[in-house]
């Protein structure tokens, strides 16, 4: 028996098209996904100071340092750059703290109530994350760390400054034609810092005013 043939009618299928209104809509969506996640991914300067601010040193978000590896530090010093340096790591409580005092003095406070600041552009964190943790019956990273001390000392300017030790932090270096003119060891024992706790100011301060002082002879 032969099969009915259907007679309802077709549906009619409306035709996707895209309209300049469309296409707008899901760029504009587009963009807005894109701002979001950009405003979402931290910068740089934020990282910095999620991990060295601290309830007692002051660090301001809008700060003048920024984190350097020894590689890189390597190759501005070769490239006889003037380099800022503060040595120390955010795990040593006392480096944060001493971070706060150097970030006092810099130009970003220059609003505030004391009147001695200076201006010295970027000053690079190299951190002590490897001496700090360092397992001294590992001798490849005994080793490692020596040969960074090393080329350190082995760019003192003068014979008469002291030696670095990598293994003591908070400590305040600058590189000025591939020379180490200036270290904050020093200055902690300068006669000028008596008081407790000054010694590292007063190293801070010259530190900090290095160009000006150097310029003004």
């Amino acid at each position: 028996m032969a099969r009915a043939k259907h007679t309802g009618k077709r549906r009619n299928r409306v035709q996707f098209k895209w309209s300049k209104e469309l296409i707008f809509f899901i760029i504009g969506m587009l963009l807005c996904i894109g701002l979001l996640i950009f405003c979402l991914i931290p910068t740089k300067t934020s990282k910095f100071y999620d991990k060295w601010s601290s309830s007692n040193n002051g660090l301001l978000k809008d700060n003048q340092f920024e984190e350097i590896s020894y590689k890189n530090l390597k190759k501005k010093v070769e490239k006889n750059e003037l380099v800022y340096v503060f040595y120390g790591t955010e795990q040593d409580e006392d480096s944060k703290t001493n971070l706060g005092i150097l970030d006092h003095y810099t130009n970003q406070h220059k609003d505030s109530n004391e009147a001695t600041h200076y201006n010295v552009g970027t000053v690079y964190v190299y951190n002590a994350k490897e001496a700090f943790e360092l397992n001294k019956d590992d001798s490849k990273k005994v080793n490692a760390l020596q040969e960074k001390e090393d080329w350190i000392n082995s760019l003192k300017a003068e014979s008469t400054m002291k030696d670095i030790d990598l293994n003591t932090y908070s400590q305040l270096l600058i590189f000025e034609n591939g020379k180490l003119v200036f270290s904050g060891l020093d200055i902690t024992s300068d006669s000028q810092a008596s008081a407790e706790g000054a010694e590292f100011t007063l190293a801070c301060v010259k530190f900090l005013s290095y160009k000006e002082s150097t310029t003004t002879k």
